[in-house]
């Protein structure tokens, strides 16, 4: 048995899903007492046959950004913990070195129980932000985290530290791209982040029923491309590819490539002309 007292809050924000909790089937039973299902007010009944902790978000159809900022705003300026905001439909991984490679295994109780101990440790030494990275792209250079990196399907704060700049973020100016958003807006402010890859997560497919599935299509994607690039354009670069499979096959997709070191590194640059002037 675990002592999960002081350990971190996990929140999993879901719409549509609540018959298929892939994320909260994932954890380990000892954990769950630490874990919020985050949900609109229509859903808050069925929620509540599902699991004892319910979070009820400002109102129905939202949106995910709305939900992050909500979120956000209850468990960083309110409650001022540590939390770990997870899409609805994870699974965890560890990766284990072998030679000039990594070997993806099943995340075991005990190793998860030392994801949350070690990520906890980052918060208390002053980190804002970070997560776990995906399975997508995992070289041995990645191995056990890399900063100031991407962050998307999950995020973890301080939330005391969050409080203190949480009026100045935009949480809701990129939909569809939020966690790309904040996450520029944080490293372009000097609040650098931890990207686990000892420790990765698995996604869903990203069409699956239910969740952003219900009002994300092409335009909707390409629209928070554009829209990141505008708010961020030294840093964010735009790509068209035609798809060639899938739900968008033939139609014409943007993706981003995002320089976030280089977002960091400009933060750095001007704490300097700061300080000389």
């Amino acid at each position: 048995m675990w002592n999960i007292t002081n350990m971190i809050d996990i929140v999993i924000p879901t719409f549509k899903r609540l018959n298929s909790q892939i994320t909260l089937s994932n954890i380990p039973k000892d954990f769950l007492d630490n874990v919020t299902l985050a949900v609109q007010p229509q859903e808050e009944l069925q929620a509540k046959k599902i699991h004892h902790k319910i979070f009820v978000v400002s109102g129905d159809n939202i949106g995910v950004a709305n939900t992050i900022r909500d979120i956000t705003y209850e468990f960083g300026v309110n409650r001022k913990c540590n939390f770990w905001i997870m899409d609805d439909d994870l699974s965890f991984l560890q990766n284990v070195p072998i030679g000039d490679k990594l070997k993806k295994e099943s995340l075991t109780e005990k190793s998860f129980f030392d994801m949350i101990t070690e990520t906890d440790k980052w918060l208390s030494e002053g980190l804002v932000h970070g997560a776990i990275g995906t399975t997508w792209n995992n070289p041995l250079g990645k191995y056990p985290y890399i900063e100031n990196s991407r962050i998307m399907t999950n995020k973890f704060y301080n939330g005391v530290k969050l409080s203190q700049v949480w009026n100045e973020i935009d949480w809701t100016g990129c939909c569809g791209a939020e966690d790309f958003y904040v996450n520029l807006q944080l490293l372009t402010k000097g609040m650098s982040n931890k990207v686990w890859y000892k420790y990765v997560v698995a996604p869903s497919d990203t069409n699956t029923e239910g969740g952003c599935s219900e009002y994300r299509d092409i335009e909707y994607h390409n629209k928070s491309m554009r829209d990141l690039h505008s708010k961020f354009p030294q840093y964010v670069i735009l790509k068209e590819k035609k798809q060639k499979s899938g739900p968008w096959k033939d139609m014409t997709k943007l993706s981003a490539t995002i320089s976030w070191k280089k977002a960091y590194q400009s933060s750095q640059i001007n704490t300097l002309e700061e300080f000389f002037s």
